[in-house]
Formats: structure tokens, C-alpha cells, sequence
């Protein structure tokens, strides 16, 4: 690792001259192949290598492929799924899908990003999930007869890893004193249904904080849709009023008053919000930022969730809390609404999909043979990132499994206790485990380098940006580093809801003196327009880092100027003229 300085920045130039990090980016190959738009039923051989090299061009040294569809694969698997099994698949967008499917049938993905990227002198590492083995959770309605089977199998989650069908069990586990019981339900629900809906409010999360004002100022910007059974909606032609607001804490408050709503499903869709100016409202929490009063001013319980199309039903869903941990949705055609009142209890309560918990053998056992069955393609590195598209509210309550309580057991000699003491005892176990994980995959990568894209430490929880999916989950680097399992970190950085530098919590006493390469994470998507990363390039190399890694690179080769970029070339620096974004491709 290069010496970690402080930031050395003052008014965009740098005290101290660095070498500049090495550029790497993350390709996301489902998104090459359903943005194209050629006539073909695959996604070509050919135009995939001119984007390598466009890449390459640009200057960047690395690529990182993400391997992985959530639960499923990009290659043929004997340990979990490839994308496509059984209709297993993104059935908001068949058309699409298919293509990645017959894509399979041409060449597959690994072995050809990794011939490629040599080809045009890159480095090429696999992009693993270390959470993420659920994905995405499809409604119940819209569904067509073609699906239900799928659905009825996967209860929703089309890219589930099949393994877990039969050992959901080795997902975290809900705490079970935090699960809410049939009557309980019954009763909020007779509660919530007493008086109409007279008014909704939505406030953004605090890490949401000094975000441009709601674009959504009267009714006009609005439609409000209802329906008695989530199949069919009408428009709600009562009168209401909207009213913007800001937190003392700098938070966006949006209201809609003078309802009188009766119906318990609604959906609110923003009209005529363009998709490529952002958002400004983000709903976080099924409660809390999302919220419905009764006539008598009553808050009213509500579960939350949200979809891409109005016009589409066929993913949205009020069958559980909301997945997502936040949802932007004034912006292009998404919208959002809730049910009134709760749900029955269903298995996705019980657990958190997506996120193995490796206390338990088995599913350490499991993880572990798929990165074997990864392990065995010449890449030369692995990248286990932390994003995770199932992640839920309320982390904390999840990791009760029979296996950790046992062993909570075992250290401190009585059961858990509801006390911050005991859940930070939980916690750290599960932690541990991960630990081991690390270590289980570095004995099996045939000495090549493993890196975590990693969140903050936990001993900066308090700081803006911090990552709040795993709850107080401790991130264990100093062990990871004493175990060799972890070669380099790429940090989640402090641009478009990332995380403030750590750079210099890595120091030689929690690196051990190894020469542990430091990274930073940037998501290039949809950054706000004051993002300079020109500035932000200039950050990284006077703190001295190893790395920066751009997501992804499709966007990167549709932003021409980006090599120049790279490469210095640039004196006439404008973020007005030089900014990110998707654009008509092919």
C-alpha cells in the first residue's frame, strides 16, 4: 500500500505530488446486453470487445466482471443457477432477458471478458456478491400464466440461488421476538381501516440530507391512484394540496393534505419527471419516512413499495415490507404507494433473502463451493463487493439464527439479551464467521489476490454516508489483514450516497504492516451534476491510493471525453460540459 497521507487538497490542487491511482471499472454485462439494440437475438461477440477496448483506450489498466445475476450466474453452474433457469429471470423485461439467455449460447462471459481483457492489456478480476443471493422481489399481480409457476416457486424472488428453496434456513434469521403475531396484525388492521387516509408524508432519510428541492409543487404533478384489491386502480378525483418542507436537519418533507381516501391500496406517480435530472424524494423505511394519518390525525400503519411503470403492475408489490433499504422515486416513470394497515406474517419475514448468514455450516459450506466453482476461471482476481439488492430495514434484527444463539451461548455463558452489550456480542460472531469465510475462499484462489469493495469501520458509524445495511455489523479488517485473506479494500467513497474517505483508518497497526492496497469506489450513474470528479481524481492521488474503480463501464464508454479525462488531456474543465449519464446506445 502507498503511504496513506492526509488530504492534501486545497482550492483543487494538491500540496504533494503522488502517482496516480491505477483506473479500474466494474462491468456489468446484463446491462451491455439490454441496453443494446441491435437486430440481433444475442448480444455480439464483436461489439462486447469494441467496448473492452474502448475501455482499455480510455486507460483503464482493470475490469472487474460482475459474475454473478443476484442468486444466479453469468456461466453454467453445478452450484447454484445460470441466469435463465426455469424462467428464472427478469420478467419486467422478457425480451431482453432472452437475449442474455441466447447470449449463453455463443460464449460465455468469463471466458471471454478474460481472453478479451488480456487481449487490450488489462487486468480482469471476477466481481462476486458477497451478499446478495436474492435480488429482486416481483409482485403478485400482472403476472402472467407463462410465470406463475416461477413465481408461485420462487415466491416472487426471480434470481433466487435455487439452493435456498431448500435451505432457506441458511439465510439471516429474524429475530423472533420482533416478528409480529397474526392478531396483533388482525388488530392494526381493524385499526387502520376505522377512518379514510386524510393525508401522506414522505420525509427523506437523514443521509438523504440537502438534497435540491421536491419538483413535485401542486396537484398538477401528481396522479394519486387507489384500488380495493391491487388489481385494478382508478384516479383519486378528490381535491388535495401539496406541501414542500425542510427538516431542521436539512431533510425534504413532501405532504399531501385534504384527502379522503377509503380504499386501502394507493399509488402516487409523479407526472412528466425527467429521468435525467435525478431525484429528490427517497422513501427509506416502509415507516418513518413514509407515513399516512387518518382523518383524526392518527398514524396509521402502512407497508410501502414501489415500481418502474405505472402502466405495469407486474413489479409491485405490498405482499412484505418494502425490500429496497430506499427508494428514489420522483424521477423518470417510477412511482410508489403502500397498503393500509400490515400484511400476514409470510417467510420473508422470518428471514433476510439474500444474505447468507455463515454461522451456519451449511451455508458457509455453500458459499465457499461457489467461489471454488468461480475459482476455477483464470481470472487474475476477486472482488467480493458488499451491495446488496434485497437489503432490508431494520438489519439489526436479523442474525438470530439457532447456530449464532448457540454460540453467543458458548462465549458469554448466558442468552441474548435485548441490551446494545448482547447485540454487539451477536453481531461481532456473525462477523467472525465472515472472517472465516475470507479466509475458506483465500485457501482455494490459488494465491491470487482477493479484495473487498468494504464498507466504513464500524468505529465510524457516526459519520455521514455510513453504510446502515448490516446494522452494527463490525467489519473486521484488522483480522481479514492477519489472516492474508484480504489483499486490497476499494472503499465506498464520498461521492452520490457513498461514504466520506477512511483512507487513513488503514494504518500500519490495522494492516499489520502488509502491503494492503487501498482503493475508492465511485458510482458514476446518475451523480449529481456538482460532482467534480476531476477534483475528486486529484483528491485520490494526493491521499496516495492504489486505486480508483469506476461502476461501470457501459457508462464509461458512452462518455467520450472520460479517456481524455484519464490521461490529463483535459484544461478547459467544465462539470457542465463533462458530466455522466446513460444515452441512446447503438
Amino acid at each position: 500500500m502507498k503511504s496513506i497521507l492526509p488530504l492534501l487538497i486545497a482550492m483543487g490542487t494538491a500540496t504533494m505530488a503522488s502517482a496516480a491511482p491505477l483506473y479500474s471499472s466494474t462491468i456489468d454485462f446484463l446491462d451491455y446486453v439490454f441496453m443494446y439494440q441491435g437486430k440481433e437475438n444475442h448480444f455480439p461477440l464483436e461489439v462486447y470487445e469494441a467496448e473492452l477496448k474502448k475501455l482499455a483506450d480510455h486507460g483503464i489498466k482493470k475490469v472487474y466482471l460482475r459474475v454473478n445475476v443476484c442468486g444466479t450466474t453469468h456461466y453454467p453452474s453445478c452450484v447454484s443457477a445460470q441466469y435463465g433457469w426455469e424462467n428464472a429471470f427478469h420478467w419486467n423485461a422478457t425480451e431482453s432477458s432472452k437475449r442474455l439467455i441466447e447470449t449463453y449460447r455463443y460464449y460465455n462471459p468469463c471466458l471471454e471478458t478474460i481472453r478479451l481483457g488480456h487481449k487490450y492489456g488489462m487486468e480482469v478480476w471476477a466481481w462476486e456478491s458477497l451478499f446478495d443471493d436474492a435480488g429482486v422481489k416481483y409482485g403478485e399481480t400482472g403476472v402472467t400464466p407463462e410465470y406463475q409457476g416461477i413465481y408461485d416457486k420462487l415466491d416472487g424472488w426471480a434470481l433466487l440461488d435455487p439452493w435456498y428453496l431448500d435451505n432457506m434456513d441458511a439465510f439471516a434469521m429474524r429475530d423472533p421476538k420482533r416478528l409480529i403475531s397474526d392478531d396483533e396484525i388482525a388488530e392494526a388492521n381493524r385499526k387502520a381501516s376505522r377512518l379514510p387516509i386524510a393525508s401522506i408524508v414522505l420525509t427523506n432519510a437523514a443521509y438523504r440530507a440537502n438534497r435540491p428541492p421536491s419538483r413535485i409543487k401542486s396537484p398538477a404533478d401528481l396522479d394519486i391512484m387507489t384500488s380495493k384489491d391491487n388489481r385494478s386502480y382508478v384516479k383519486y378525483e378528490g381535491t388535495f394540496t401539496i406541501h414542500n418542507s425542510v427538516t431542521e436537519d436539512n431533510r425534504n418533507r413532501f405532504e399531501i393534505r385534504g384527502l379522503n381516501i377509503t380504499d386501502p391500496y394507493v399509488r402516487l406517480i409523479p407526472k412528466n419527471m425527467p429521468k435525467d435530472e435525478g431525484y429528490t424524494l427517497i422513501l427509506s423505511k416502509e415507516r418513518g419516512q413514509g407515513e399516512i394519518y387518518n382523518t383524526e390525525g392518527e398514524l396509521v400503519d402502512s407497508v410501502w413499495g414501489y415500481a418502474e411503470r405505472p402502466e405495469n403492475m407486474l413489479n409491485f408489490s405490498f405482499s412484505t415490507p418494502s425490500p429496497s433499504s430506499s427508494v428514489a422515486w420522483d424521477y423518470g416513470t417510477r412511482n410508489v404507494g403502500f397498503k393500509v394497515g400490515l400484511i400476514p406474517n409470510r417467510l420473508m419475514d422470518k428471514y433476510y433473502y439474500g444474505v447468507a448468514e455463515f454461522n451456519v455450516p451449511k451455508a458457509m459450506k455453500h458459499k465457499v463451493d461457489r467461489f471454488i466453482e468461480l475459482a476455477r476461471y483464470n481470472f487474475d482476481g476477486f472482488m467480493f463487493n458488499t451491495r446488496c439488492h434485497s437489503a432490508r430495514n431494520q438489519p439489526e434484527q436479523f442474525g438470530f439464527n439457532p447456530e449464532v444463539l448457540a454460540k453467543f451461548r458458548q462465549r458469554y455463558g448466558h442468552d441474548v439479551q435485548d441490551t446494545p452489550e448482547d447485540l454487539a456480542g451477536l453481531f461481532q460472531l456473525r462477523a467472525e464467521a465472515i472472517a472465516e469465510f475470507f479466509k475458506n475462499c483465500k485457501a482455494q484462489s490459488h494465491g491470487r489476490p482477493i479484495y473487498l469493495s468494504g464498507p466504513m469501520p464500524l468505529e465510524k458509524k457516526d459519520q455521514p454516508g455510513y453504510n446502515n445495511t448490516f446494522g452494527p455489523l463490525p467489519w473486521l479488517y484488522k483480522q481479514y489483514f492477519k489472516d492474508g485473506s484480504i489483499d486490497g479494500v476499494l472503499m465506498i467513497g464520498p461521492n452520490f450516497n457513498n461514504a466520506p474517505f477512511f483512507s487513513d483508518y488503514f494504518t500500519p497497526e490495522i494492516t499489520g504492516g502488509k502491503d494492503i492496497k487501498i482503493g475508492v469506489f465511485r458510482e458514476m450513474l446518475n451523480c449529481p451534476k456538482d460532482y467534480d470528479i476531476k477534483a475528486d481524481i486529484e483528491a485520490s492521488t494526493a491521499a496516495g491510493l492504489d486505486e480508483m474503480e469506476f461502476y461501470e463501464s457501459l457508462v464509461l464508454g458512452m462518455t467520450p471525453w472520460f479517456g481524455d479525462l484519464l490521461k490529463g488531456n483535459i484544461t478547459d474543465w467544465s462539470i457542465e460540459k463533462y458530466h455522466f449519464g446513460w444515452s441512446k446506445w447503438y
